[in-house]
């Protein structure tokens, strides 16, 4: 018979670990004018806007405008990641007069657009201007629809615009890029000044 003898030595306490840096990529871009309008909305831009400005223009009574700026997001956070805007005022001159958030400064669900309503001595209607959104997946579901329009949010109230539940790869719609639409109008009875303005604010927020 034969027999021989081994010596085993097992060692179970072998500690692995590695370090995933968190990642988070936002970028707000311009659109061009006479670019299709933003969440299926008829017709094109009126204006081309960059990263950082909507340029208006000067605006005719009873005319509407549009405008979008794209945003994408890249981010391995596991539970994605949330975008919300808000303005610091109203669009405001040196006077004090407001052209006003839509609709007529009501707050309430994303409707469809409607051009102000021109009450005289109300100034709440003599001008609006609204936001909508292409994104489909927010928190509340596809709260702008087709063609849904809302009033731009306040720093106590953001107003959310894009929203994805899991990693973005800052390219497939809905959930890593998606554009946003900015209208606008007034009626013969908004006051008159060359230096309306007012700051927007958006906040990329990862959510894990």
């Amino acid at each position: 018979v034969d027999s021989g003898d081994m010596r085993v030595a097992v060692i179970d306490d072998v500690n692995v670990s590695a370090t995933v840096p968190t990642s988070l990529t936002f970028v707000v871009g311009g659109v061009d004018a006479a670019t299709a309008n933003a969440n299926s909305e008829a017709g094109t831009t009126d204006v081309t806007t960059t990263a950082t400005s909507i340029p208006w223009g000067t605006l005719a009574a009873d005319t509407r405008k549009e405008a979008s700026q794209t945003l994408t997001v890249a981010t391995n956070a596991t539970n994605g990641f949330t975008v919300t805007v808000f303005q610091n005022q109203d669009l405001t001159n040196g006077s004090g007069d407001e052209i006003d958030k839509f609709d007529d400064d009501a707050d309430g669900a994303a409707k469809a657009w409607e051009a102000p309503s021109a009450v005289l001595d109300t100034v709440t209607t003599y001008g609006h201007e609204g936001i909508t959104s292409e994104d489909a997946s927010l928190v509340g579901g596809d709260t702008f629809g087709a063609a849904l329009y809302d009033a731009i949010g306040s720093a106590a109230s953001p107003l959310e615009v894009f929203y994805h539940t899991g990693p973005a790869d800052g390219a497939t719609a809905h959930k890593g890029a998606t554009q946003i639409g900015f209208s606008i109008e007034v009626d013969n009875l908004q006051e008159p000044g060359n230096d309306y303005a007012q700051v927007l604010t958006y906040i990329a927020t990862p959510i894990f």
